[in-house]
């Protein structure tokens, strides 16, 4: 039989308390039995997608495909598809950079897609966020700090680097081409913003109904992430970006609130490629995924064919290893980690009766704060214990913040809840202040999953410190005060900086591979932003570490005329500098590999450098002992090398889920020994060098391990290294199928009285007449791991002899967003039995699930997790 391919709906956090709480009322199967709530599965859990890819078998048109077969394909399936009764909205159609169609189905008919001949996979079209985290940003940073960081500023002085007559393509949310910085009103031919398009409209929202992409010509941003994420690249005024003379392509896949999907992305790739663009950014990203994802795939393809893309690495630090979003888990696709910048800047208000000033970030979403003017600020809640303080369960009363500010604890609810509450309550401005150390950028965007029709908050939403929100609720305690706001701002050392973000994603990809690729500043960074959203703000992410990252690739190209994706990843692989472990620098011990990649870019060495070690990072796998590679150096010179060979290791890590402290080893370095502790490259050359890298026998197994070989020219300047990762132990004995304290798996029914729908867990005799997508029966499951393969089989529940067949097999499913989220997988009554198809008649019957380890070998039962299903009833009328 044919397989699909299966990958997660992302939800974050911050999505997830956007969604909507419990389902009103008890929930019964259908035998008439109610449940409680510990027995559905609400909208948060549910990560089941609404539209699928369905990838087809030809090779796409710029991977040797035949335009001819392309096209013939599609109308092939289109024809079986009507034959066989499958009805579905096709939404997109893709040749180029990959071949398939993206559409909406009914969730029973999607094991029926795989069954069509001429179908490779289906996937599940992901709905995706920009990877910005404005919830766990920082204060603003000057890009001029930034860009000193990476050697960028050593570029464009001493080098005369600045990316002319490179095009590089923002996908995004659109770019503000009115915007002084970036061209100052003119878009088209001989402006800065030269290429693009907008795929979807203003209004459009992923998994919104009535949301309608509504495309058209003019990929202006209402959004302001495009705008923030051009500017890092190629900003030439007030801001002076990375390159800040490329000629800029923008593609537009974000209305102005929400997310959008990654059908919509391949599109926008695929225009990219045609408008001529060199390099392409991608601030947007799904996390968990597989290389296999279509979006990563069709990255991948871009960047063999002569088009570099940067993508983000994700910001889901918080929530373990293995969680490298797509596209940037893509074979030949960078993925960039965040880096804290060395300075903060920022406006500041201050506040009676001494004018203290107060530094604070502007949130996302809202209007610009004021520069002048002076009003009351009041508590919403005095109290510092509340945990919900302006949420919807515990609102400010009506008319109680007439025109004053609103000071206002972070926690309970979304930003955007607070801030909208405080506006009903006739607010003017918001001011939120942390709920733990460090500082606060606010994003107050229009929350993914809002009904139609939701406005944005329309108010100034500021961030502030959890110290600076304590003293102005001790100084209310003591009687009114007043807010001043000023255009003054507040510069200082950050107190963190050139350490990897906390939010920022660590890998390693599922397939063990090596990701992220290296590290960016993206500890919020100032930027240009839509002009009539202020012109100028701070945001933090991977979304602003990317950027820089293709900016710098356009230096580079620039440089040395170099398009290879693998020539440019070696040059800012091996001149990167590591970063020291974030939780406690003193220590000397560098940062994971698995999370900073190869450390931080460093474009000046990468420019210049004419030497090369070859693999540019290693990726050893699975590994019990010690390790042998093999690494090539190579010698563009006129004159021999000698370098001398030493070993850099960097933290370990232990467990999936968890923050960076939670997770990290230090105490445990690997080792390593080389054939020889020095070698000589002769001019124009090659020399080799032979490493055995030994995990540390006292790290725990299921612990990934990594560091630097470092290759220092004797008696000269110049170093070159070459980071790599191992898994310790049995890849295969980490549990994918973890029951979580809703004890998944489950037999279960989908529920459409909600959007997303929930599921009802079902017990053993429930009854089904698999008759529409409510009386099918399902199964429901929390991924822990990343696993290759799910299938199901139908067994006749008598004696558990008899099988029916096998009802589906996913391929390359992703790990769960969430560490409570679930997928659901629907049967509509029909397996497979060698070629045929089979209807299995009414009767008793169970669900039998197997699952195949990440890696796994198929013939090893020791790879394989199973779960049986209750017994239940196919009753047709």
């Amino acid at each position: 039989m044919r397989r699909f391919r299966w990958i997660h709906l992302l939800a974050l956090p911050s999505l997830l308390a956007a969604c909507g709480g419990e389902p009103d009322g008890e929930q019964a199967d259908g035998n008439g039995d109610a449940y409680d709530p510990s027995s559905v599965v609400t909208r948060e859990q549910n990560e089941t997608p609404e539209f699928w890819f369905v990838e087809l078998e030809e090779k796409p048109l710029l991977r040797g495909g035949s335009e001819s077969l392309l096209l013939q394909q599609k109308v092939v399936f289109k024809a079986e598809a009507e034959k066989r009764g499958i009805s579905y909205t096709e939404r997109l159609s893709f040749h180029r950079l990959w071949n398939g169609l993206s559409i909406r189905v009914a969730p029973e008919h999607v094991a029926e897609l795989a069954r069509i001949p001429g179908v490779k996979s289906v996937w599940p079209v992901v709905p995706i966020q920009q990877e910005d985290t404005p919830e766990d940003g920082g204060p603003q940073m000057d890009m001029a700090t930034a860009i000193a960081m990476t050697g960028v500023d050593i570029a464009r002085s001493q080098l005369g680097l600045t990316g002319a007559n490179v095009r590089v393509g923002i996908i995004d949310s659109g770019v503000d081409y009115d915007h002084p910085d970036l061209g100052g009103g003119c878009f088209g031919p001989g402006c800065r913003v030269q290429y693009g398009y907008d795929f979807v409209g203003d209004g459009f929202q992923s998994g919104v109904a009535g949301a309608y992409a509504i495309p058209d010509a003019d990929p202006d941003d209402c959004g302001g992430h495009g705008t923030h994420v051009a500017g890092i690249v190629g900003a030439n005024g007030a801001v002076v970006g990375v390159a800040p003379e490329v000629t800029l392509g923008a593609y537009r896949v974000f209305g102005c609130a929400g997310s959008t999907s990654t059908d919509i992305m391949i599109q926008a790739m695929e225009r990219a490629q045609q408008d001529g663009m060199r390099v392409v950014n991608m601030s947007i990203g799904s996390g968990y995924q597989w290389p296999q994802y279509p979006t990563a795939v069709a990255a991948s393809n871009l960047s063999k064919n002569g088009t570099i893309v940067s993508c983000s690495g994700g910001n889901n630090g918080d929530r373990g290893v293995w969680a490298t979003g797509a596209p940037g888990v893509g074979t030949n696709v960078f993925a960039s980690a965040s880096a804290e910048n060395t300075h903060v800047a920022q406006l500041s208000f201050s506040i009676t009766p001494d004018a203290k000033s107060f530094g604070y970030n502007v949130g996302t979403g809202v209007p610009p704060a004021p520069l002048t003017g002076t009003l009351e600020i009041v508590a919403t809640a005095t109290a510092n214990t509340i945990t919900t303080d302006a949420c919807n369960v515990n609102p400010p009363a009506a008319g109680s913040l007439t025109g004053k500010v609103a000071l206002i604890k972070r926690g309970g609810c979304t930003f955007f809840e607070k801030s909208k509450n405080a506006q009903a309550a006739g607010a003017s401005a918001v001011v939120v202040y942390n709920n733990a150390a460090g500082a606060l950028v606010p994003g107050v965007t229009i929350p993914t999953g809002s009904p139609a029709g939701t406005t944005p908050v329309g108010i100034p939403v500021v961030g502030i410190t959890m110290a600076e929100g304590d003293l102005i609720v001790q100084r209310l305690g003591a009687g009114a005060v007043s807010l001043t706001w000023t255009d003054d701002t507040v510069t200082s050392p950050n107190s963190v900086a050139g350490r990897i973000s906390t939010f920022s994603s660590w890998g390693a990809g599922p397939d063990l591979s090596f990701k992220p690729d290296l590290t960016s500043p993206g500890g919020s960074i100032y930027s240009t932003y839509p002009l009539e959203l202020g012109g100028y703000t701070s945001q933090s992410g991977t979304s602003m570490a990317s950027p820089h990252t293709a900016g710098s690739i356009a230096l580079l190209i620039q440089a040395t005329g170099e398009t290879d994706f693998d020539a440019i990843r070696a040059r800012l692989q091996n001149t990167a500098e590591p970063l020291l472990w974030g939780i406690d620098p003193s220590t000397g011990i560098l940062d994971s590999a698995h999370r900073q990649g190869a450390g931080l870019i460093r474009v000046d060495k990468a420019a210049v450098t004419t030497a090369s070690v070859w693999p540019s990072r290693i990726a050893l796998g699975e590994t019990t002992g010690p390790t042998t590679q093999t690494i090539t150096l190579k010698n563009d010179g006129n004159e021999p090398i000698t370098y001398d060979v030493s070993h850099q290791p960097g933290a370990s890590s232990v467990g999936t889920y968890g923050t960076p402290a939670a997770l990290s080893k230090t105490d445990v370095p690997p080792t390593a020994d080389f054939s020889a502790q020095s070698v000589t490259v002769p001019a124009n050359g090659t020399a080799t060098v032979e490493v055995t890298i030994t995990p540390n026998p006292n790290l725990a197994d299921q612990g990934v391990y990594g560091g630097f070989i470092k290759f220092a020219q004797t008696g000269g300047t110049t170093t070159l290294r070459v980071p790599y990762i191992g898994f310790k132990g049995d890849y295969q004995s980490i549990v994918a199928l973890v029951p979580t304290a809703q004890g998944f798996p489950w037999l279960s029914r989908q529920n459409n009285s909600t959007n997303p729908p929930t599921y009802n867990k079902q017990n053993a005799g429930a009854v089904f007449t698999m008759s529409g997508t409510t009386n099918v029966p399902n199964v429901t499951l929390h991924v822990e791991h990343q696993v290759t393969t799910i299938k199901v089989d139908i067994v006749e529940a008598a004696g558990l002899q008899k099988p029916w067949g096998t009802a589906y097999t996913y391929t390359y499913v992703g790990r769960n967003a969430d560490p409570t989220g679930t997928y659901s997988f629907a049967w509509n009554g029909t397996t497979t039995i060698g070629k045929n198809v089979v209807t299995v008649p009414n009767g008793n019957y169970v669900m039998k699930m197997s699952v195949l380890k990440a890696l796994g070998d198929a013939n090893n039962p020791a790879h394989w997790e199973t779960w049986t299903s209750p017994s239940f009833k196919v009753e047709r009328p």
